[in-house]
C-alpha cells in the first residue's frame, strides 16, 4: 500500500515536472515580443514575431500608461509671427470678446458666436478672444474648431495656465491623452501657486478664474 502511495507520487511528480519543462520549452521558442518604437497613448498596434518553428505570430499590443519620461517636450511648434497689425479702423477686437462674453452669459448662444466670430477676425493674433471662443466651442462640442483657437491661444500666450489648462478639457475630451498631459504639466509650471480646480461642468480651472 505504501510502495503504491510512492509510486503515485513519484508519477505526479514525474508529470508535473515535464509540464514544467514543455512550458520552459515553449516559452524559449515564443518570446513575447519586444514593444515597438512607439505606442500611441490608449492606442493597439499589431507586431508580427517571426520564428523558424511557428512561421509568423501577430501580437497586438497596446499603451494604457505613460511614464514621465516619455512625454513630449513640446506638442505646439513654436509661436507664429503675427500675420498682420491689429487695423485701428477696425471694431476692437477686446470689445467685441467682451460684448460675446456678456451674449453667453444672457444664454444667447448665435449672439455670442457672432460677436466671437468678429472678435477673431478683428485681430487674429489676439489670444484673448481666441481662448474665450475656445473654451465656448468646447462646451458646445464643436472640439474641431475649439482646438484650432486654443492651440493658435497657446502659441501666442505660452505663458499663460489658464490656456493650457483649456488644452488639458479639450484634449481629454477628445481623448488625446499625450497631449493632455503634456498640456498640464506646462499648467502647473505657470501657476504661481494658485490651486487648479475641476468644475461641475469638467473643466480644469486656475482657482482665479472667473467662467462664464
Amino acid at each position: 500500500m505504501k510502495r503504491a502511495r510512492c509510486g503515485r507520487c513519484l508519477t505526479g511528480a514525474l508529470v508535473v515536472a515535464g509540464a514544467l519543462l514543455l512550458w520552459i520549452g515553449l516559452r524559449a521558442r515564443s518570446p513575447e515580443p519586444a514593444m515597438p518604437g512607439y505606442v500611441p497613448m490608449g492606442e493597439s498596434v499589431e507586431h508580427v514575431v517571426r520564428s523558424d518553428e511557428e512561421g509568423e505570430r501577430v501580437w497586438t499590443l497596446s499603451k494604457q500608461r505613460l511614464s514621465l519620461e516619455e512625454l513630449p517636450d513640446r506638442v505646439l511648434p513654436s509661436p507664429a509671427p503675427r500675420s498682420s497689425e491689429p487695423d485701428a479702423e477696425r471694431e476692437s477686437a477686446r470689445t467685441l470678446d467682451a460684448l460675446a462674453l456678456d451674449a453667453w452669459r444672457r444664454g444667447e448662444v448665435l449672439g455670442a458666436v457672432d460677436f466671437f466670430e468678429r472678435a477673431v477676425a478683428a485681430d487674429p493674433d489676439d489670444a484673448v478672444p481666441r481662448s474665450n471662443y475656445g473654451r465656448f466651442l468646447i462646451l458646445a462640442e464643436d472640439y474641431e474648431r475649439a482646438l484650432l483657437h486654443l492651440e493658435r491661444a497657446a502659441e501666442l500666450s505660452p505663458d499663460d495656465a489658464q490656456v493650457w489648462l483649456d488644452l488639458q478639457t479639450l484634449y481629454e475630451r477628445s481623448l488625446l491623452l499625450e497631449r493632455a498631459f503634456y498640456a498640464r504639466r506646462r499648467a502647473e509650471s505657470l501657476t504661481h501657486g494658485q490651486e487648479i480646480r475641476k468644475d461641475e461642468r469638467g473643466f480644469y480651472l486656475l482657482e482665479s478664474t472667473v467662467f462664464p
